[in-house]
């Protein structure tokens, strides 16, 4: 057999296979399934993806009939060993995504003995949930679109397994009118429907935290530099406000302790902030809010969820609780925090105070905690910063010979450096001479602690891409590390990285890799992903995602209340009490224009409405109704009085409708075949009859 009539016998085959609507259900549904497990290839487990891809392959081979499904036996026993599999490694991936390893692996399961109506229905519904679970994690325009469209999917799939007697055609043109009936209804409640707290709390997940962490060792914001992911997005209401690029300074952590490897943000650090917290003592940050009211720059932060509650904004920046949905505090070093992690993409509102500085927050405590400094190992660093101490007398003069250290003794900027296993400091300092930021800064801080300078290592993001004249964008490439240092009693901004790599600060990442001969990443696309066309649909789908979560994803209380203020004035209980029932009254209006003229309207086949549609014709032409005659009887009275032509056509037309519902057929998929082929003779002779009768 030649290779032509082989696929010919294979899409033979897949059509006879896909015939019946069942058939047809089952295999959408697995399609769903298996675009659905590609989304949540983040939470699953690597044996769970390939389980639920051989689920699917088993199901779709077993819709031919030369094929048999599993036994209940067999699959009894995969669950068995799935269950001892997700209890051994569930500990280790975190409550959330072990219930979302757990229900695919049902839905895997279940997908291979799909074919019982109940059976699908709880398919039907796990997915939905897996769709749910999906949104947990990305909320962004494209991910609305992909799990609409599947969501659209499974909906066919109902709607063919229920529709039997229907064509494929008319169930997805009946999901089809359903979507877009419901679109207003959604729109109305999103806008106006109030905006409830969650009732309970979401389980953690420790795969999905992203981005940084509160330790840091050299090698952690290397590591985020491959990646390309946003952050956040910084909107400016004034474009005259923007910072410029070599001041985008995002702070997020200040990390003081450091164990000779790793540095974190101290234990006593907590500690005394709670302790702080407990006697309601003002932070420096709420104390200056009055003194620069006149003074600030507001702005709005888009964030994706890191499942941390740390945020990163400008320093000094005060939070603006009257429009955050979720409540940001500020501690004693500056820094801010959310009520609860951020788990969702989320906006917060901020104001920038540009003159404003970072004080000493706690008095003696913040200079002892950052004078603490390990004497196991690291020696030449700690000569090397004593005879720094002796020669200068101020912590400024001294800050600023490290910093000449960095810029005259020949170090590299690299993502890529050898390791420092012993004495990393001492090896950094005066053998090796190559680093990331992180390297630089840590250097750096501990230098100053050994030459009795408070220093402290700080991290969040420096830079940022301009998506419009007011909106900037920080990808995770962008997370930094720099030093904060007390001088006269204030922590002031050093940046070693800028004395290696200056333009890091001012054109960012990339350009700072290419001046030393490296690259962020290598991109699959290759040249093309540097050409003009590329560039723009790029710069238009992140407008477009951009777009979507400032004003979708961005609509929260406070929005929702200052768009009520603007249609219907200052709220009050009894305007909030008729805006609700309107809307209510709206989707009941909504509904019954959608369902009641359904009831009232029979629904017609084709063949019956060609039919109706050549009696109206007649009837007009020879003012003779039917009314309860026979098409027989009826035939034989208008004939006399209508063009040959005319009175042949409508007795094709009668004649097929006949064969069409009253003639036997064995074969109901031959059936519906052949009358689709009257319907359009049928169809023909309509036209022929409306022709004759203009004539």
């Amino acid at each position: 057999m030649s290779e032509v009539s082989m696929d010919m016998f294979r899409i033979a085959a897949i059509k006879n296979t896909l015939s019946t609507p069942r058939a047809m259900a089952v295999f959408l549904l697995c399609i769903a399934f298996s675009f659905l497990i590609s989304t949540l290839t983040a939470p699953l487990m690597t044996w769970v993806i390939v389980l639920s891809g051989c689920a699917v392959v088993v199901r779709l081979a077993g819709l031919q009939p030369s094929y048999n499904l599993p036994t209940s036996r067999t699959v009894n026993l995969l669950a068995i060993l799935a269950v001892f599999a997700l209890t051994w490694f569930g500990f280790s991936i975190g409550l959330l995504d072990s219930m979302i390893n757990l229900l695919t692996v049902a839905c895997a399961l279940k997908v291979m003995l799909v074919d019982e109506k109940r059976d699908f229905h709880l398919l039907i519904c796990a997915s939905l949930f897996l769709i749910g679970c999906g949104f947990i994690s990305s909320l962004s325009v494209f991910a609305w679109f992909g799990y609409t469209a599947l969501v659209a999917l499974l909906l066919c799939s109902t709607a063919i397994y229920h529709g039997a007697m229907l064509s494929i055609k008319t169930s997805i043109t009946f999901v089809a009118v359903l979507i877009l009936q419901s679109l207003p209804i959604a729109l109305l409640l999103f806008l106006l429907l109030p905006q409830l707290p969650p009732l309970w709390q979401m389980p953690t997940s420790k795969s999905t935290e992203t981005g940084l962490s509160d330790t840091v060792t050299p090698g952690d914001i290397a590591s985020l530099a491959t990646s390309s992911e946003l952050a956040f997005s910084a909107t400016f209401e004034d474009t005259a406000k923007v910072p410029v690029a070599a001041v985008r300074y995002w702070r997020a952590l200040t990390l003081e302790h450091f164990d000779g490897k790793t540095w974190s943000v101290s234990a006593k650090r907590k500690q005394a902030e709670n302790q702080l917290a407990v006697m309601d003592k003002p932070t420096p940050l709420m104390v200056a809010a009055n003194r620069y009211a006149d003074a600030t720059i507001p702005y709005q932060l888009i964030v994706e969820p890191t499942q941390q509650p740390w945020l990163f904004t400008l320093a000094p920046s005060l939070p603006d609780n009257t429009l955050n949905s979720i409540s940001v505090k500020s501690l004693f070093d500056y820094t801010l925090r959310a009520s609860r992690p951020v788990s969702s993409k989320k906006a917060f509102y901020f104001r920038y105070l540009p003159t404003a500085s970072i004080s000493n927050g706690i008095g003696n405590f913040e200079k002892q905690l950052n004078l603490q400094l390990s004497t196991n190992g690291n020696v030449k660093t700690r000569e090397w910063a004593q005879s720094l101490a002796a020669k200068y007398n101020n912590e400024r003069a001294i800050a600023q010979a490290v910093m000449r250290e960095f810029s005259n003794k020949g170090f590299r900027y690299t993502l890529s450096p050898n390791a420092m296993p012993t004495d990393p400091i001492d090896s950094f300092l005066f053998e090796e001479r190559a680093g990331f930021c992180a390297h630089y800064a840590g250097a750096m801080v501990y230098a100053l602690r050994a030459a009795g300078v408070p220093a402290r290592m700080v991290t969040g993001y420096q830079g940022g891409s301009e998506l419009s004249d007011n909106v900037l964008q920080i990808r995770q490439y962008d997370a930094h590390a720099w030093v904060e240092v007390l001088i006269e009693d204030k922590w002031e901004r050093y940046d070693p990285t800028s004395m290696v790599a200056p333009s890091r600060l001012t054109y960012g990442l990339e350009t700072a890799l290419e001046e030393f001969g490296e690259s962020r990443e290598i991109s699959i696309l290759g040249e093309f992903g540097n050409t003009a066309l590329f560039t723009t649909l790029q710069t238009w789908f992140q407008q477009l995602d951009y777009s979507w979560s400032k004003w979708v994803l961005g609509f929260d209380n406070a929005a929702q209340t200052n768009m009520l203020e603007d249609i219907v004035g200052a709220l009050t209980p009894d305007k909030l009490r008729i805006v609700y029932l309107t809307a209510i009254g709206i989707v009941v209006v909504v509904l019954t224009l959608y369902f009641l003229p359904n009831r009232n309207k029979p629904r017609l086949s084709p063949s019956h409405r060609i039919l109706f549609n050549a009696i109206a014709l007649i009837e007009k032409q020879t003012g003779n109704k039917r009314e309860k005659k026979s098409l027989v009887t009826y035939q034989s009275e208008i004939a006399p009085r209508l063009p040959l032509e005319a009175a042949s056509a409508f007795k094709e037309i009668y004649s097929r409708f006949e064969k069409i519902h009253y003639t036997a057929q064995s074969d109901n998929t031959k059936a519906q075949g052949e009358n689709k082929r009257e319907v359009q003779l049928m169809k023909q002779q309509l036209l022929l009859l409306r022709k004759s009768l203009k004539r």
